[in-house]
């Protein structure tokens, strides 16, 4: 039965037939099976610049060489390492990008100079149907997470009977959903059409969020907080993994932030929005306002449900798009391969033992799960402590509460747009997430010590959104180093995703417990303590990162040597040069 044409449906291109029936004769062994790779995407390369026009000047070489195994590279530009300036150090794409492709980008500059006007197209398509969704999405999300601070100090507390650290634990049992439903994405992101995935989803968190309303008792509460949490565990690996798919590392971070903005001004808006219906509906019907608030977010949950599953397009190789035409996938799929970006079509099998080796292999797991744990517990603000504090000052009503509650978010729009859009005009990510976890230290530190001014305090609690300010940065970076093979890349990036949230359950529940509010002194110390440890860490990790990219460079069309060493044509003895 052919699906309507208005419903998203696989595009498959003429030359995927030809792809498809290679990657199902793969040899079970690895070396037959990275040379037929090659051989694939030495094909599909091919022929796709024989296609489109995108991406022009980038597929240029000035020689063709072939290492003695059999391997052939496209050399843009020859590289004496004799001649580095010392600066480059910190240049973190010197051994991915030939000197005329660097010089394309400008800070200023939307799209690199020279970019063909089919591109430009492609990837202001793109941004409306992957950005601003991510952005709409994480709002509504987060209005929906949110509510639960807004809703404890609207009266919620005093309805159902919370009490003690009934809050926190209510907070750690969405978590505890959210972790436990991360585990299945590990398998299904290379595989499932992720804009039928998120649809379905979606669906279920608005439904759940929409039942809270009825809750009468902690224990409704927090089985209604762990199936949102259960369903929400989609969203987030999902559109880091879409938005890895398509857009380039130097692009990423933009969309990014846009993503992340939706986030702040969920936290924002849900504080508006309880405000507001607290004022105007509370009592109506005989519903208390936060039950209203409940009911809103859900319904608003249902219309984005449905914008995910017409706007997502998948992924280039796997794309599902209904506005997007085949020279502009094609397009899109250059993009990536000249990225070195995995490009099967088909996945081989995620239980694929050699996959979990290879990724578990290197020391990106190891070292970027550990900066993912402390990175994901130096932020306060989910536990409740900056309307907690105001609570306790006896100094404001609710809707004063809720309304001032949205100041730290809203700071927290400007101090994402710093990071990411700072590391895209830079082109220096571990730089700018450092910087991040520097102003996370300074205003956890002043909590920590707490016996301070006010306006240190206010200085503090304003702070706090600087921790999360990089995660567009961090988590898109962790997705561009595993690049070159997608289903290494799902089990790596959730493996480091999933070892940062898990923790999060329990650290939060030891170092936040409600009964410490509004002081928390071990919270505080520990949201300190974690923003340095995380600074010391990601050094380590630029060292290595550069060593492996330097490595890679001749695959990124970049012949390193060193003329002190030994001359140009010495170094290309082992290699057979097939054009120069």
């Amino acid at each position: 039965m052919a699906i309507p044409w208005f419903i998203p449906h696989r595009r498959y291109l003429p030359e995927d037939s030809d792809t498809k029936a290679e990657d199902s004769e793969r040899s079970v062994s690895q070396s037959s099976e990275k040379a037929e790779q090659v051989e694939v995407i030495t094909k599909t390369v091919e022929s796709l610049e024989l296609k489109t026009s995108g991406i022009e000047g980038e597929s240029e070489a000035v020689a063709i060489i072939q290492d003695p195994y059999g391997e052939t590279f496209r050399v843009k530009e020859f590289r004496d390492q004799a001649k580095r300036p010392w600066y480059k150090f910190f240049d973190e794409f010197e051994y991915r990008e030939s000197k005329k492709e660097a010089s394309r980008y400008k800070w200023w500059r939307w799209f690199r100079k020279g970019t063909p006007k089919a591109e430009k197209k492609l990837l202001l398509k793109l941004d409306v149907l992957i950005a601003l969704y991510a952005f709409i999405g994480y709002w509504i999300k987060f209005i929906d997470s949110s509510n639960l601070n807004n809703a404890y100090v609207s009266n919620m507390k005093e309805d159902i009977g919370m009490k003690g650290n009934d809050l926190i634990n209510t907070q750690m049992i969405f978590l505890i959903g959210n972790t436990i439903f991360e585990i299945p994405w590990m398998f299904l992101m290379p595989k499932v059409p992720l804009n039928y995935a998120l649809f379905l989803c979606e669906l279920g968190w608005g439904l759940f969020t929409l039942t809270t309303y009825k809750v009468e008792s902690v224990a409704g509460l927090q089985a209604m907080r762990f199936m949102v949490g259960s369903f929400e565990a989609a969203y987030y690996p999902s559109i880091h993994y879409i938005l890895g798919s398509w857009y380039l590392p130097s692009e990423i971070s933009r969309r990014g932030a846009l993503f992340y903005i939706g986030q702040f001004l969920g936290v924002l808006t849900s504080g508006l929005l309880q405000s507001a219906v607290f004022e105007n509906l509370n009592g109506k019907n005989g519903l208390s306002g936060w039950r209203w608030m409940f009911i809103i977010d859900g319904l608003i949950s249902f219309a984005t449900a449905f914008w995910a599953f017409f706007s997502l397009p998948g992924t280039p190789f796997s794309c599902y798009s209904l506005f997007l035409t085949d020279d502009e996938i094609r397009i899109a799929r250059n993009r990536m391969k000249l990225n070195g970006t995995d490009s099967t079509i088909h996945s081989r099998g995620f239980f694929n033992k050699s996959k979990w080796k290879e990724a578990f292999s290197s020391w990106h797991v190891y070292l970027l799960s550990a900066i993912g744990l402390f990175s994901f517990n130096t932020n306060s603000s989910s536990s409740g402590s900056f309307v907690l504090w105001l609570k306790s000052l006896n100094t404001y009503s609710i809707p004063e509460i809720n309304n001032l509650s949205t100041i730290p978010p809203a700071l927290g729009i400007l101090y994402i747009l710093i990071i990411c859009v700072g590391a895209d005009i830079t082109r220096k990510r571990f730089l700018a997430i450092m910087a991040s976890f520097v102003m996370c230290f300074i205003g956890n530190f002043l909590l920590a010590l707490w016996d301070v001014p006010s306006a240190a305090k206010w200085f503090g609690f304003c702070s706090t959104y600087w921790s999360w300010s990089q995660a567009s940065v961090f988590y898109p970076m962790v997705s561009d180093l595993f690049r070159r093979d997608n289903e290494v890349r799902a089990v790596a990036w959730m493996v480091i995703y999933v070892f940062g949230l898990q923790s999060s359950v329990w650290i939060g529940r030891l170092v936040f417990p409600t009964v410490d509010s509004p002081r928390f002194p071990v919270g505080f110390a520990t949201c300190a303590y974690f923003s340095l440890v995380t600074d010391l860490l990601l050094p380590v990790a630029y060292l290595l990162y550069k060593r492996d990219e330097k490595r890679a460079a001749v695959k990124n069309g970049i012949f390193i040597y060193d003329s002190r060493k030994q001359p140009l044509e010495e170094a290309l003895k082992s290699y057979k040069v097939k054009n120069l």
